[in-house]
């Protein structure tokens, strides 16, 4: 596969939306093209890199070992690429003033460095207040008027009639698995394949509870083998081939910390998106420091989530 020209940042867009869905025409869709004009797209792009980035099954597509390497320098590239805008727009430096944010676990582990670090380049007088915890607790602290508002997992949220949530990113759930896993050469992979084998379920930020209603929807359960709270830990059982899991892509690491290699998988069964989002008292005014920040994060949040 020869080199055929240079690379283009509508190419990189349209790999990082298909590595995130996983079939064309969601990453089309996404991206507001047609099926074949994405098709071409990321056609010219392996032949730009002469290299081949995707593997072609019957459930979509996956991302081969040289994607998974690409896709990291992808996101850094369209990351930059937004910072860069970002930094020439018109500055928001005159906005000024506290604003007090609750969140829960996994926000901290893979958005909140991002986050303020982002928030306090764009926003150099706005001082933030961040407190993590439990999300019955945040909610709870919000209804109080502790918060300004609270980023959290709205998919968790059990009764949203008492606050006013918002979706920003639906970060959806794929089968991780050893790059040498049986489960890894099938075509499709179901619910009814997985629970053939050992699992190992994280127990962070409400997830069992999430795994245990997706199951009981199929009237099945995971042959649960270990159960842990340190996602570094799921990450590297799943390496080393000690079980699969199902988590979203926010949580995704091709490597694990012992250097382990881990693939992901769309399923065949829908699985329900781990979606993070904000939420606020109904009906509140927010002042205009936490207006400011909750605006830049709905139109940063998929960069902030993915920093290459």
């Amino acid at each position: 596969m020869a080199g055929t020209g240079a690379v283009t940042l509508q190419q990189l867009r349209h790999f990082v939306a298909l590595a995130d869905n996983g079939q064309v025409s969601r990453a089309a869709e996404r991206c507001g093209i047609s099926q074949p004009s994405m098709t071409a797209s990321l056609q010219n792009l392996e032949a730009a890199v002469n290299a081949r980035l995707l593997l072609r099954r019957r459930d979509g597509l996956s991302l081969s070992v040289a994607g998974e390497r690409f896709l990291r320098h992808a996101q850094s590239v369209l990351h930059t690429l937004s910072e860069a805008v970002d930094d020439v727009r018109s500055p928001d430096g005159h906005v000024e003033g506290c604003v007090s944010i609750g969140v829960t676990d996994t926000i901290t582990g893979y958005l909140l460095p991002a986050l303020v670090a982002a928030v306090q380049k764009q926003f150099p007088a706005i001082q933030l207040n961040i407190v993590e915890r439990e999300r019955s607790e945040i909610e709870r602290d919000l209804l109080a008027a502790a918060f300004d508002f609270i980023i959290l997992l709205v998919s968790n949220v059990t009764r949203a009639d008492h606050l006013a949530c918002e979706t920003l990113l639906a970060s959806p759930r794929r089968l991780w698995t050893s790059i040498d896993h049986p489960l890894a050469a099938q075509d499709s992979v179901s619910l009814v394949d997985v629970a053939k084998h050992k699992y190992i379920l994280l127990d962070m930020d409400e997830h069992v509870e999430t795994v245990r209603r997706y199951w009981e929807h199929f009237a099945m359960e995971p042959k649960t083998v270990f159960r842990s709270k340190s996602i570094e830990g799921v990450r590297s059982l799943v390496a080393q081939g000690m079980g699969v899991t199902i988590l979203s892509d926010l949580v995704f690491r091709g490597w694990s910390h012992d250097s382990g290699r881990i693939r992901r998988k769309l399923l065949s069964d829908p699985v329900p998106s781990m979606d993070v989002g904000l939420a606020m008292r109904p009906g509140d005014t927010l002042s205009p420091a936490a207006e400011a920040v909750t605006a830049y994060l709905r139109t940063s949040i998929r960069n902030l989530a993915n920093p290459g």
